[in-house]
């Protein structure tokens, strides 16, 4: 159940409808992947592609947008699909990827394909996978950014140097139905970026030298390259797309004023900035909107509840049409049609649950796509509320707190309680279906999320105040979060457990020794335990002049990143203090955070005389894709938290 803004904490509540008996799904209802993880519609507005997941596959399901009738379905097999779109009526494009090792590489990687289907036919070819000299190691060769001016063809950037240490970014013209690709334009070894016209015509690219710090935009002219812009940057900024006209392109900057939002501006291929392209609000920008050719066409902005402002006034007022239905919904605008007629959202609702909706702006009439939950009735979903409490230094943290559905403010007796930090960490929570949330609700937990000092969503400065506080203040956000629900009565002081991810599973292990008295059980999935440990690996992978280490030095330790610094926030350095039980989750094929991060730390703790488990996820990535693993990973939870923290 969605329950928009609901108190601030320590002053207002609200009362919330409870349900005094409800149901409970099964545990494989929330640990499966959602039955539609990823749709797009057709250019136009006719057909819509899916992902569609079962427990004995994930197939591509083609329908028709208006009756929902079946049209075309191909297996895809054991990949990990990530995205589909259209390129005619004829094919869809999808992208998946594998955890794979090369041969004279180090480690593993997430290799990244594009595929091409012929919808009528069932002819699957992956794009590129033939073209000769390309780099054989590199993860993002299924990237398309724009059409080629040809029929049937698109372009994609790749990494060419078959045995180069420092190979170059080139830009091919890859042809639906065929393996080889063709190259359009050379690259060099510091592009990361092509963007091109309507008409396949190469308009800029963006490099960036690691040793030198230089970011460079630039232009083609003729036969020749000029720069549009040059800045020495120690991190680099992100170019989204395409001016809708062509006349430069578009980025986001931080405005000078005491929060920090973003506004979004332009870089005309004369080097002037212009801006902002919309009006500044005080919300931060989250994701820059683009068609099929990375022309912008609106923003995302980030919160709680997301909201959206067009440059298309045609996508403006399909927007407002299905906001106006769904006043207290959280929408994600998926995709639409060229003449924006028809436009796919996601759409989070209180009495519609978590589900695909198409509009249909001719006639104004709204059909659901699919539900992505169909196990799950909306009486069995938590009791969701967006929160505020101080921090102990007076800093206002927003957070998402999830009830069971039969939770009464006035009534109910505190609550065992499950705290849940996001990864990131500059990611942030919302209301949204949050698996783990909404299970451990639904069985009588209550879940805090709280989005601490670090987080993303709410303005630069917010972001910048978690700089050199891990392990610190972004600590002590979350237990000033777990302080507040105790103090009004919410949770039971005595029946806490912390869980997290990636660096949610750090916050957890933190937790677990840094604030031992808090916690009766801690699980931690993918976490980072040794920070020192993690530059270095940070640095054998990317080189010790990548931006990267910069960014990461200065996240953990504000660009402090001498050893004792890290060692004194690394929870392996400090096995000895944790009295709770501790679960560790960690995919074997993980490439973001190695296994190796739980492993020392299950070490670390047996050393310690701790109780430590350590269930290794196997052919498991490090966003638990897969659908036999998260499933697993939920069981594991379960068993774990009603051993350590059972409900009376």
């Amino acid at each position: 159940m969605l329950k928009s803004a609901c108190f601030l904490f320590l002053a207002l509540f609200c009362v919330l409808p409870a349900f005094a008996e409800y149901p409970k799904p099964p545990l494989e209802a929330y640990g499966a992947l959602p039955s539609v993880s990823n749709a797009e519609v057709s250019l136009d507005g006719s057909k819509i592609a899916m992902i569609f997941n079962r427990q004995e596959g994930t197939y591509l399901l083609v329908t028709d947008a208006n009756t929902g009738e079946l049209i075309k379905g191909v297996s895809i097999g054991a990949i990990k699909a990530r995205s589909v779109a259209f390129y005619d009526n004829t094919h869809v494009i999808l992208r998946a990827s594998d955890t794979i090792k090369t041969h004279g590489f180090r480690g593993e990687y997430e290799y990244g394909g594009a595929f091409a289907i012929n919808i009528e036919t069932g002819k699957v070819e992956q794009l590129l996978y033939r073209t000769k000299g390309l780099f054989p190691a590199q993860s993002g060769i299924g990237r398309i950014v724009g059409r080629g001016s040809r029929a049937e063809e698109v372009l994609m950037p790749a990494y060419y140097g078959e045995a180069s240490d420092s190979p170059s970014l080139h830009l091919y013209r890859a042809k639906l139905g065929e393996r080889s690709g063709r190259t359009l334009i050379k690259g060099t070894p510091d592009t990361r970026d092509w963007f091109v016209g309507e008409d396949g015509k190469v308009l800029a690219r963006v490099r960036y030298q690691d040793k030198s710090n230089m970011l460079r935009v630039q232009y083609r002219s003729g036969k020749k390259w000029k720069t549009a812009f040059e800045e020495k940057r120690e991190i680099p900024f992100a170019l989204y797309g395409v001016m809708p006209d062509e006349s430069g392109l578009v980025f986001s900057l931080v405005q000078a004023d005491e929060a920090g939002f973003t506004g979004l501006m332009k870089l005309g291929f004369d080097g002037t900035i212009e801006g902002p392209l919309i009006p500044i609000r005080d919300r931060e920008i989250e994701q820059v909107l683009t068609d099929e050719n990375r022309k912008v066409v609106g923003v995302q902005y980030a919160g709680v509840v997301p909201e959206y402002a067009f440059l298309d006034a045609d996508l403006q007022s399909s927007y407002e049409a299905t906001h106006e239905a769904f006043p207290n919904s959280t929408l994600k605008i998926d995709s639409w049609s060229k003449d924006r007629s028809v436009v796919l959202f996601q759409v989070f609702d209180a009495s519609l649950g978590d589900v695909w909706l198409v509009y249909f702006g001719a006639s104004k009439t709204f059909r659901i796509v699919s539900n992505k939950r169909p196990d799950i009735p909306t009486n069995a979903m938590a009791v969701m509320m967006d929160i505020k409490y101080q921090a102990r230094d007076d800093l206002q943290i927003q957070a998402i707190l999830s009830a069971p559905p039969n939770f009464d403010a006035q009534s109910s007796d505190p609550l065992p309680a499950i705290i849940l930090p996001h990864g990131g960490p500059a990611s942030y929570d919302r209301f949204d279906f949050d698996w783990m949330a909404q299970y451990f609700a639904n069985r009588g937990y209550m879940v805090l999320q709280p989005n601490f000092r670090g987080s993303e969503g709410f303005g630069q400065a917010f972001e910048d105040a978690g700089r050199g506080e891990w392990g610190g203040k972004m600590q002590d956000d979350i237990s000033d979060g777990l302080n507040a629900l105790v103090t009004s009565k919410l949770v039971d002081p005595e029946r806490v457990c912390i869980v997290g991810s990636s660096y949610g599973g750090y916050a957890a292990l933190a937790g677990a020794v840094f604030t031992p008295e808090l916690y009766k059980c801690v699980i931690a999935i993918a976490p980072v335990s040794d920070l020192n440990r993690m530059l270095r690996d940070e640095k054998r992978d990317h080189g010790r002049h990548h931006w990267v280490l910069s960014y990461w030095e200065n996240a953990m330790a504000d660009g402090d990143a001498r050893k004792s610094k890290l060692s004194s926030i690394s929870p392996v350095r400090f096995a000895e203090e944790a009295t709770a039980p501790v679960l560790l989750l960690h995919g074997d094929d993980d490439t973001v955070v190695p296994l190796s991060q739980s492993t020392i730390m299950k070490s670390a703790l047996e050393r310690a005389g701790k109780q430590v488990e350590l269930v290794k996820l196997k052919g498991e990535d490090h966003w638990l894709s897969v659908a036999d693993t998260r499933m697993q990973t939920l069981r594991e939870m379960d068993r774990f938290i009603s051993e350590h923290l059972p409900l009376e």
